[in-house]
């Protein structure tokens, strides 16, 4: 664990290094419908930790080492990293540790912008091949500022599709339906304070390429800080699961297989 602490942190020094303005991105979970401008770039590291699983210690960590391009003004083509480290002990068993790593490639299209058009509307779709897993999701992103862009509202829909490799050599497949919301107020012109909203829902069998039957749901919420400067931009959120899980195994209405808290750190620079 203090190995995979200590690479993030050492990637997200780097990030800091360097020397250009950042966008300014105030959720750590939501996207805005944003995108990088024709020719300019950003890398970004984000690292996730998340504990608390009912009835057994867990504790996992996850990074995120993304570059994201600008093809034009509203076409993003991202690429990126990811590594999750997890360990587990139920009551009374073993300690099972596991290390993943993944790569990913996303696209981001912007239909309309939030700052000529009443709404501004994106879509999102990714694919990602890890150890023994792959993944495909696609996004509807809708923002929406008020207050003289002081306000920005955002939700996003999203639909995910996971075959996970079994011990028999096949693949099994699950899916989600999440929905992220967010509202962010700006403070000044660098700082930003947003509360931001998770309902994510799984289900057993393949939403967007097949068919799939209702798994489980949870709720997360918490308050997301944000610094937009030079040369860099950061951004600090915490969430806690909510008691209103439905589906599944359930511990005092939170979803056991879920966890209970999770903190996420991102830092961003242009180059």
């Amino acid at each position: 664990m203090r190995r995979a602490i200590a690479g993030c942190l050492t990637a997200a020094i780097i990030v800091v290094g360097g020397s250009a303005r950042a966008d300014d991105r105030p959720f750590a979970f939501a996207y805005t419908t944003d995108t990088e401008q024709q020719g300019e770039a950003e890398i970004e590291q984000e690292i996730t930790w998340a504990s608390g699983h009912a009835r057994e210690a867990f504790q996992e960590i996850r990074s995120r080492t993304e570059i994201e391009y600008g093809v034009t003004d509203d076409f993003q083509a991202s690429f990126y990293l990811s590594h999750a480290w997890a360990r587990t002990r139920p009551q009374g068993g073993p300690t099972e540790t596991s290390s993943l790593p993944g790569i990913a490639a996303e696209l981001i299209y912007r239909l309309t912008s939030v700052h000529s058009d009443p709404l501004g509307l994106a879509l999102y779709g990714e694919g990602s091949a890890g150890n023994g897993s792959r993944a495909f999701e696609l996004k509807a992103l809708i923002q929406k500022n008020l207050a003289h862009d002081r306000l920005r509202l955002v939700l996003n829909i999203n639909a995910e599709d996971v075959w996970e490799k079994n011990g028999f050599g096949g693949y099994d497949a699950s899916s989600a339906l999440e929905f992220f919301g967010g509202a962010a107020w700006r403070l000044t012109p660098e700082w930003n304070i947003a509360a931001e909203f998770d309902n994510e829902r799984g289900f057993d069998g393949l939403i967007l390429g097949g068919a799939s039957r209702y798994a489980d749901s949870a709720y997360f919420a918490g308050p997301t800080l944000s610094y937009t400067g030079e040369p860099f931009s950061i951004v600090l959120a915490a969430q806690a699961q909510l008691p209103w899980a439905s589906g599944g195994a359930l511990t005092d209405g939170y979803l056991s297989s879920a966890e209970r808290f999770r903190i996420r750190l991102r830092i961003a620079s242009d180059f």
